[in-house]
């Protein structure tokens, strides 16, 4: 039984953590890890860090090809009509007729990085149930700081506590400068926590990647058509992923939060569904400027798990997919 909850949640709880993209690109397996300073535990460099970076991270030499670069000009906009600070988003997720445990995902906040830059600080939560517990304690939560205009990102952290699986992984992205510094630390299983293993590194980075979390965001303020992706260059621990977002259908669905005129999306790495070795994922959005998440369906070996909307709090404006 316990092997069949350990499987079940890698495949629902941290799916629905940080939903569609999550557990294709992100399992932390690598467990990669860096001593960096981070701002507000978020990893984002402010002004001051370059001083500290040179001495407690990097050398002089790798700061001087920093400093030396050209900067990007971020100069894009994504106008945003589907999420704003407040909108908190709250699941089910279910194997058959069994609730096995909770998710939300939330816009906590506006930031103001780099002194110029403001910023969604957006937390994705999922935890199981109380009864589940017993076989399998998830307790995950991933953070990301996505830049509110141009929608890319400037900060990642993920906190994964699953069963006996504890793993960190920090991220602060220099968009300016075309990089990024990673920190990961998986620990034993034991209170208070001990490290196990930890790698730092740096990573050259296109301009305006984004992390696995700010993605899901990023696909929200598209326009969604069948028969037209969307694109993005997406970052995940050591690897920068072409992700394709196919746009496949429209169709009217009802979860605990009501019905809804959806728009069914499934994502798609390199070509190959994200899911190519575990199962395939499909989620449904509403079918309005919104793009709300409403269902997600997976299917695996094991069945299929689906994760339900069941509250919306802080949408201050009608949702015109919602069926009445």
């Amino acid at each position: 039984m316990k092997e069949i909850g350990k499987t079940f949640y890698l495949l629902a709880l941290r799916l629905l953590v940080i939903l569609f993209l999550f557990m294709g690109l992100s399992s932390g397996n690598d467990s990669s890890s860096t001593d960096l300073p981070v701002s507000d535990s978020l990893g984002i460099m402010d002004s001051t860090m370059l001083d500290t970076l040179e001495s407690d991270s990097l050398s002089a030499d790798s700061l001087s090809h920093v400093r030396d670069s050209i900067p990007n000009q971020l100069n894009r906009f994504i106008p945003n009509d589907a999420f704003g600070v407040g909108e908190k988003l709250t699941f089910a997720v279910r194997y058959g007729f069994v609730t096995a445990g909770y998710a939300t995902m939330e816009v906590k906040d506006l930031l103001v990085v780099q002194d110029s830059f403001p910023a969604y600080h957006i937390v994705s939560t999922a935890r199981s149930t109380r009864t589940f517990d017993i076989f399998f304690k998830v307790r995950d939560r991933v953070e990301s700081v996505l830049d509110a205009h141009g929608i890319f990102s400037w900060g990642f952290k993920k906190i994964l506590r699953e069963g006996g699986y504890k793993y960190d992984l920090l991220v602060d992205y220099d968009q300016i400068y075309g990089k990024a510094y990673v920190e990961a630390v998986r620990y034993y299983d034991e209170e208070p926590l001990q490290v196990k293993e930890r790698e730092k590194f740096e990573l050259d980075i296109p301009k305006y990647v984004i992390d696995i979390l700010g993605a899901f965001y990023y696909v929200r303020t598209q326009t969604l058509r069948p028969g037209m992706p969307v694109r993005m260059l997406n970052h995940d621990n050591k690897k920068i992923y072409n992700l394709t977002v196919i746009v496949q259908k429209k169709e009217q669905i009802k979860v605990r939060a009501g019905k809804f005129n959806c728009i069914v999306v499934q994502p798609r790495l390199k070509g190959d569904a994200i899911f190519k070795q575990k199962g395939k994922l499909w989620v449904w959005l509403t079918d309005d400027e919104l793009k709300i998440p409403v269902q997600m369906k997976s299917k695996a070996f094991i069945g299929s798990v689906i994760t339900e909307l069941v509250d919306i709090e802080g949408v201050n404006r009608p949702i015109s997919a919602r069926v009445k």
